[in-house]
C-alpha cells in the first residue's frame, strides 16, 4: 500500500510540475518564506521555497506536549501547486508526507508515518505575506509499539485542515 501511494503523488507531482498552462495572471511573492502552520492543538513551521511560479516545496517541523506524558517531534516535506485564480489568490492541490517521533517520558520511543492529499487556497495580500487553508486527507502509518492513532501497527485514514499564514522574502 505505501508503495502503490508513493507512485501515485510521484507521478501526481511530475504531471503538476512539468503542465505548461497559460496563466491569465502570476502570482506575486518572494522567493522563499516561513509558514506559521495551526492545526487544532499542533502548531508546525514550514519553509517554503517557491520551484517555478505555480509549485512550491516546504520542509517542515514541529513539536507537541501530549499531557506531560509524550513529546512528540515531526519532520516532513509539504508540496503545493497552485491554479492562478488571480494575482491575488490561488486554490491549492498537493500533498504531504512526514514522520512523527513519539518520546514518551517512560517507555519506548515510536515512529509513525504520515503521507496525504490537500486542497484548499492561498490569499496574497503583498508579495510578503499570505494567509490560507487546507483540507487534508492522510494516512497514517502506525509502528507496531504506538498508540497514537490507536491501531498499534495499522494503517489508518483521517481527515485534518488547517490555517497557515506566511512571510514571504
Amino acid at each position: 500500500m505505501k508503495k502503490h501511494f508513493l507512485s501515485v503523488v510521484v507521478i501526481l507531482v511530475g504531471v503538476l510540475s512539468i503542465t505548461s498552462i497559460n496563466y491569465a495572471q502570476m502570482l506575486s511573492h518572494g522567493s522563499w518564506g516561513i509558514s506559521a502552520v495551526v492545526n487544532g492543538a499542533q502548531a508546525d513551521i514550514l519553509f517554503p521555497i517557491w520551484t517555478g511560479n505555480l509549485n512550491t516545496i516546504a520542509p517542515s517541523i514541529g513539536v507537541a506536549n501530549i499531557g506531560g506524558v509524550n513529546t512528540d517531534i515531526s519532520a516532513g516535506l509539504v508540496y503545493h501547486h497552485y491554479i492562478a485564480y488571480t494575482s491575488n489568490f490561488a486554490p491549492i492541490i498537493g500533498f504531504r508526507a512526514g514522520a512523527i517521533f513519539g518520546i514518551p517520558k517512560v517507555g519506548t520511543s515510536t515512529t509513525d508515518w504520515i503521507a496525504g492529499l490537500l486542497g484548499g487556497g492561498e490569499y496574497f495580500f503583498s508579495k510578503n505575506f499570505s494567509m490560507g487553508i487546507e483540507a487534508q486527507l492522510n494516512f497514517d502509518f502506525s509502528a507496531k509499539l504506538s498508540n497514537r492513532f490507536g491501531n498499534p501497527g495499522g494503517v489508518n485514514y483521517n481527515t485534518g485542515t488547517v490555517l497557515f499564514a506566511t512571510v514571504y522574502f
